[in-house]
């Protein structure tokens, strides 16, 4: 899903004083205004929109966005406590993680180191007056995790998940999509003014030439975003696996020493690896021959202190701000100095070094094993009703049948924490240096990938940590659940079951149905990226996708702004999938233990509110332009308008006459799974 842990004893309406009809599930914002069969989710939610004002800080708010807020409220009275006493924690991840969030909120020492923690990298890029030398200076920077340009990875081989390989992938350009370097209209030409002036304040802090800054940087980059992939182009994952050698890469791509790149990070010269976009790896390497030194020098200078902004002094955070938050998602205010620490040690995807430092804080204090044993249960009816509706298919063949249902019983669940944590051997964290911190946790890290190579993989391990809010269907057939996550309103320990499984049911169904999507269902059921379907039953699942694609293409959240149905095709396959398994393992359990009516609604009435209030949202027109052009996700109110338009079991329960607003015709109504 990744949109996306903490375990609340009373729902997020509770903590906001909202009345709650029905345990667990806060119906303050239904409105009559607005019938449940014209437009769901504005019946839902539009009460509450219209009353909810949006801070400063943030760019979009919703109950997402709450439980985030939540999550992090825990994780902080946590570390604001661990961090006067680290050396009492009972876990070096716990200590390193105190000690690390002590460093980023004492202001007065990052504003005295200055830039001192990122000499290392700079003097280096100071030094650059061979291009000999950009090999190695390109490996340091990948070594502590700046992309710029080449993205570097070690991760399970996607045609063998038995083995870890390394991957080199397109990065490094500073405009949010590489399609902003091309594009005319307005908000593109808006982007690249403040991109423009973000990198000039970075050259008059540091003292760069601003000359070289501007033009000759941009032109730079643009050759890297002509050479990159479309993020429709990736979405297919052999398009973005190509195998390599050294010396079959130095072919491909002359002008560029491959072999000292690679002896620098410190892969073996007889290791095959994955170059996941060649013509990328092409520019770089004309760009190393072409490219004027001061030009690299100055590009370079610029990624490393955009990566490292949020942890340098306050001039470096306000311009980071002014640009990433405010120009590309519209905020108004920096949040909260804890919230930005916090979110720096965790990441996007909770994957950071020191995420599971925090994880393990979190755990600690907000997650009930009964949250665990629940949502367990519920995964087994939800895959139960998936193997019922994969055996029902009238489109899908025998022989791909049978292998579709041995992809599911074999699909993994990870629910709440790893079982193992980790040591963090070798990792030095200072109270005093937050930039230095964050440069070693980042090469430790590095170090940690690096050595897996060679080794089996480990399906136990864990890739995002407990506290975040999110879920995900990872690449060894697998589904994750962080404890954060298992919180009302998706989840609630003293609500029915209707209220649980339209929440965190729906969420389970869509990670589900992740594996078989456009993308996911490429995969075998090891995780293999290997065709295990028939020709036919390929061309029939296409026109399907094709048909959900165009469903939301049609959708216009802002005049003249439309929904990319292409790019967003896997995540409007999946809600639509999980709603519908959701639904079906909650006629499961009822079938087991029959609910009645409560404050006026069935329990199938009570899924699709509780479905809803998940996606309840309101958004800041900067970061909904944002989402639109780059975001693999519809926008909230369209992951409700979008699967419901399709369910029958919605219009029953709402019994909607056929021609109602909130249903497509019929004969247009899209199922695959």
């Amino acid at each position: 899903m990744r949109m996306p842990r903490i375990f609340l004893f009373c729902s997020l309406a509770a903590l906001s004083g909202a009345a709650v009809a029905a345990p667990g599930l806060d119906l303050s914002g239904v409105s009559s205004d607005v019938g449940a069969c014209a437009d769901f989710d504005r019946h839902v939610n539009a009460k509450w929109q219209a009353s909810t004002t949006m801070p400063a800080h943030r760019a979009r708010i919703g109950s997402f966005d709450d439980l985030r807020d939540e999550s992090r409220r825990v994780v902080q009275l946590a570390l604001d406590e661990a961090s006067k006493a680290p050396e009492q924690l009972d876990t070096p991840g716990k200590r390193l993680a105190a000690e690390y969030y002590a460093s980023g909120m004492d202001l007065p020492a990052i504003e005295k180191r200055g830039l001192a923690p990122l000499a290392p990298l700079l003097s280096q890029i100071d030094a650059l007056n061979d291009r000999a030398q950009l090999p190695a200076l390109l490996a340091l920077l990948a070594r502590h995790r700046i992309a710029a340009p080449l993205g570097v990875s070690v991760q399970p081989d996607a045609k063998d998940k038995r083995r870890y390989i390394f991957v080199l992938n397109q990065s490094g350009l500073g405009l949010p999509d590489r399609d902003d370097y091309f594009r005319d209209d307005a908000r593109t030409l808006e982007l690249r003014q403040a991109y423009d002036t973000y990198r000039l304040r970075i050259a008059q802090l540091t003292g760069s030439d601003a000359a070289a800054a501007g033009a000759p940087v941009v032109a730079f980059e643009t050759e890297l975003a002509r050479a990159s992939m479309t993020r429709i182009a990736r979405r297919d994952p052999n398009a973005v696996y190509n195998l390599h050698t050294i010396e079959s890469l130095s072919k491909l791509a002359p002008g560029f020493d491959w072999a000292a790149y690679f002896a620098a990070l410190g892969v073996a010269p007889s290791a095959d690896f994955n170059v996941a976009s060649p013509k990328f790896a092409q520019q770089v390497a004309r760009a190393a021959v072409e490219a004027p030194l001061p030009v690299w020098q100055e590009y370079l200078r610029q990624h490393v202190l955009d990566a490292a902004a949020p942890a340098l002094p306050a001039a470096y955070v306000d311009a980071h701000f002014d640009y990433r938050s405010r120009a590309i998602r519209g905020l108004q205010a920096l949040p909260p100095r804890a919230e930005q620490v916090i979110v720096r040690i965790t990441g996007n995807f909770g994957s950071e070094p020191l995420s599971e430092g925090l994880g393990q804080l979190y755990v600690a204090r907000a997650f009930s094993p009964e949250a665990k044993e629940r949502a367990v249960s519920m995964v087994e009816d939800i895959k139960a009703a998936m193997r019922a509706r994969i055996q029902k298919l009238d489109w899908m063949s025998a022989p791909t049948k049978t292998r579709a249902i041995g992809k599911l019983d074999r699909m993994v669940l990870k629910i709440g924490y790893p079982d193992r944590w980790k040591t963090y051997d070798g990792l030095h964290v200072t109270r005093d240096d937050y930039a230095g911190n964050w440069l070693r946790a980042n090469a430790w890290e590095f170090e940690q990938r690096l050595a897996d190579l060679g080794k089996p993989v480990d399906r136990a391990r864990w890739f995002t940590s407990a506290q975040l809010v999110n879920a995900f269907a990872g690449s060894l057939n697998e589904i994750v659940f962080p404890a954060a996550i298992l919180q009302p309103p998706f989840f609630n320990a003293h609500a029915d079951d209707a209220v649980n499984f339209g929440g965190i049911g729906a969420v389970i169904g869509h990670e589900i149905t992740h594996h078989f999507d456009d993308r996911g269902r490429q995969f075998n059921e090891v995780g293999n990226l290997a065709d295990w379907w028939t020709a036919e039953d390929t061309a029939r699942y296409k026109e399907r996708a094709a048909r959900v694609a165009q469903q939301y293409s049609g959708y216009a959240p802002l005049p003249g702004q439309t929904i990319n149905g292409e790019q967003t095709l896997g995540e409007n396959i999946s809600d639509l999938g999980g709603v519908n398994i959701a639904y079906d393992g909650l006629q499961r359990a009822l079938a087991r233990k029959p609910a009645p009516s409560i404050s006026g609604y069935t329990p199938e009435q009570r899924f699709f509110l509780s479905y809803a209030t998940i996606w309840r949202s309101k958004m800041r027109t900067e970061a909904l332009i944002d989402q639109l052009r780059t975001g693999n996700h519809s926008p909230a109110r369209y992951r409700v308008l979008g699967p419901l338009a399709n369910v029958p079991a919605f219009a029953k329960a709402f019994k909607c006459a056929s021609d109602a607003p909130m249903l497509r015709a019929e004969s247009e109504r899209i199922s695959i799974w």
